[in-house]
């Protein structure tokens, strides 16, 4: 292979192929046999396989198994020796792999002799490759050459001991060396024994070293001129100098290296009391969270041992879960920019209770500067919380007593049973000024079910999130008067042992009783006017059947219809009423208005749609069409057979301003067609409704039955 390649190898005829195959399959350098002009791998030993990494060549191309090859243009090579007949032979020359998928590919250097394979007629047939691995050797010599040129560097800037032996003696150094072991010139050390320069214990671990030609750095105990002994380290490694193998070594004086190293230790020792001993908690943790190292004042902090806290736990294990959050985003930031951060927030002890702490966060980078530890120092700041808190209470009976005016101020605390009271709250209560009643005396004068309502006022607030409860009190004085208050209170709530809840109630009262009085005063009012107006639509129904009594229609449809839009007028009168006149619910209206019609067809009358509060004007408008509509369906419609079926819908289409869109739907009745004229009650429908909405309404004589599809605008402030 090294060299003249030899005459174009002929194919073998009946030559015993299997033996040649165990040869080349043995043979320690690489062997592959290539067929044809498209390179297809005939064989390749083990050794060829191991230096491409591949296994399954045979049968392929060499443009598919190796195409990193074809782009470093062995493959036109090859192209060459099969077009021309003329081997090729490659001298040291690289060769870049991909040897293990997904891995960096490997630049190995290589002698190889690609020999074309002829037939009987002299024309080729393939490609015979043989090669050899000599990346070692050309490393070698390049390492050689390198360690050279340090050499010479070294010998004439270094501050460290170069040396040069054969395991025996010293064949050179620079000046350096022989100044690291006390001797004035280079010629005191040439010549002298390897282990001349090494304490006794340590002759036997400087010629192992030797022998297993190991180019590791290791300590070792050196001796001087003088006979002291110092820390060394001794690095070396095999080569050639003038035509024999030697070793080429570095030795550096560690004297200096290890009292720094001692000095480090006493200095981290001295913080590690620090650390242990602070009146403030410090704590160390990885990345993750991990706690490395806390000490005493942090133990006591947070309620865990040291033990507990380093067995694997994690500083989200033990913070608060409402302060978690903020506290991981201020982390991840101070990993990504490196910068410190300080934060207030809760640690859970191990009995439930919460402790505050004041947190100032350190990142701590490695050698290398990357992010390696997170520092903590701790401040228990319950202390000062809880006055915060108590300040902030006070503030608040103070700001609510002044927006108020002449209020109330008192307290309520379910956990001591006990209630504060200022003297305005006697006075309202019926008590002496001077007075201090106690709870039970306080509930004495609730009216009956007042308490009741109390309770679930503040429970309804604590079911919202909401810190906040208003609720109006009967109470009834020892004379008998009633009186109104109105109770407005901050909650605050704690929990106890089992899972009890305590609430403790800061807040005011003032009176309102005038009000509640107007109000019922209102409310008479309100019911004598909704009786004049009944008795109002009484008179008008009278007047109408009188004036139609001697003629033929005075027992007709006509005054029948009359009648029944007077009722449904009524109706809607009487919902409006019970709210006094404030609005209706629209379920309310639609329900009672076809009542009567449902009633008489069961289960046939469908009403779906959500809450939806109507204006007085609205509701009486929409009571009297769907009148109109269900009187319609019973008498022509889906309600005037079995089978037929209603069904009333609206929804509420969010926007600036809301629409209201309801259907009236009715199928299964008898077939539907467009009537010839148009009464009074489609007149009603199409027009009075619509202008009274200020909407749009359309009706739809569609075949499965009337369809009745009403659009409004609703007001601000109608739900």
């Amino acid at each position: 292979m090294h060299g003249k390649p030899d005459a174009p190898t002929r194919a073998p005829g009946n030559a015993p192929t299997d033996r040649l195959r165990f040869f080349f399959q043995q043979a320690p350098g690489m062997i592959a046999i290539l067929s044809g002009p498209d390179h297809v791998f005939e064989f390749a030993n083990t050794a060829y396989l191991d230096l491409v990494g591949r296994h399954e060549v045979v049968g392929k191309r060499v443009r598919d198994v190796l195409p990193e090859l074809e782009q470093q243009g062995t493959v036109a090579l090859l192209d060459k020796v099969y077009d021309t007949g003329e081997p090729f032979i490659g001298r040291r020359m690289p060769v870049t792999l991909q040897r293990q998928p997904n891995a960096p590919a490997e630049t190995r250097y290589m002698d190889f002799v690609y020999q074309p394979v002829v037939d009987d007629q002299a024309r080729v047939t393939g490609i015979f490759a043989q090669g050899f691995d000599v990346t070692r050797q050309v490393e070698t010599e390049a390492a050689f050459s390198e360690s050279e040129a340090r050499y010479r560097l070294f010998s004439e800037e270094t501050r460290e001991g170069v040396v040069i032996h054969n395991g025996e003696v010293i064949l050179d150094c620079n000046p350096a060396y022989a100044r690291v072991f006390g001797y004035g010139d280079i010629s005191e050390v040439i010549g002298l024994p390897s282990t001349a320069f090494v304490s006794p214990r340590s002759a036997a671990l400087l010629r192992e070293k030797g022998a297993l030609e190991d180019e590791e750095p290791y300590e070792i105990e050196a001796i001087r001129k003088d006979g002291s002994v110092f820390p060394a380290e001794f690095v070396g490694r095999p080569s050639t100098w003038r035509g024999q193998k030697v070793r080429i070594g570095l030795a550096r004086d560690l004297t200096e290296r290890k009292r720094r190293e001692a000095a480090l230790r006493d200095s981290e020792a001295h913080f590690a009391a620090i650390f242990d001993q602070t009146a403030a908690g410090f704590a160390e943790v990885d990345l993750t969270g991990r706690f490395l190292r806390v000490n005493d004042r942090f133990c006591d902090i947070t309620g865990y041992t040291r033990e507990e806290l380093l067995s694997g736990r994690r500083m989200q294990e033990i913070t608060h879960p409402d302060d978690l959050p903020e506290n991981l985003r201020l982390l991840r930031s101070a990993i990504d920019a490196g910068e410190p951060f300080q934060i207030e927030k809760r640690y859970i002890r191990p009995d439930g209770s919460e402790v505050w702490v004041g947190n100032t966060v350190n990142l701590i980078r490695s050698e290398a500067q990357q992010p390696h530890s997170i520092v903590a120092v701790s401040i228990d700041l319950t202390a000062r919380r809880e006055a915060e808190a108590a300040l902030r209470q006070s503030e608040s009976r103070l700001r609510l007593a002044l927006d108020a005016g002449r209020m109330a101020v008192w307290e309520n605390d379910t956990r001591t049973n006990s209630v504060r009271t200022s003297p305005e709250l006697n006075r309202l209560l019926g008590f002496p000024e001077d007075a201090s009643p106690t709870i039970e005396e306080i509930r004495a004068r609730y009216a009956p079910g007042a308490q009741d309502r109390l309770r679930a006022a503040v429970a309804a607030a604590l079911g919202r999130h909401e810190n906040y409860a208003e609720e109006e009190l009967e109470v009834i004085w020892p004379d008998g008067s009633r009186h109104w208050l109105l109770l407005r209170a901050d909650l605050e709530v704690t929990h106890g042992e089992e899972g009890v809840v305590y609430v403790k109630a800061t807040g005011v009262a003032f009176d309102i009783t005038e009000r509640k009085l107007w109000e019922e005063r209102q409310r008479l009012l309100i019911n004598e006017l909704n009786h004049r107006v009944k008795n109002t639509l009484a008179t008008v129904q009278s007047i109408a059947l009188q004036s139609f009594r001697h003629t033929d229609t005075a027992t007709g449809p006509s005054v029948t219809a009359f009648q029944d839009r007077l009722f449904a007028l009524a109706r809607a009168h009487d919902i409006l009423t019970r709210d006094n006149w404030e609005g209706a619910e629209l379920r309310d209206i639609v329900g009672e208005v076809i009542e009567p019609y449902c009633r008489q067809s069961s289960g046939r009358c469908d009403i779906d749609g959500p809450r939806v509060r109507l204006t007085p004007s609205m509701a009486l408008a929409l009571s009297m069409a769907v009148h109109e509509l269900a009187t319609n369906a019973a008498k022509y419609g889906a309600l005037s057979v079995p089978e037929g079926q209603v069904a009333i819908s609206w929804s509420v289409m969010p926007g600036q301003q809301r629409q209201l869109t309801l259907c009236w739907q009715e199928r299964g009745g008898p077939p539907v067609a467009l009537p010839e004229r148009r009464g009074f009650g489609t007149r009603l429908i199409e027009r009075s409704l619509a202008q009274e909405l200020a909407g749009d309404v359309s009706l739809a004589y569609v075949p499965t039955g009337v369809v009745c599809t009403v659009k409004a605008p609703l007001p601000d402030g109608m739900a």
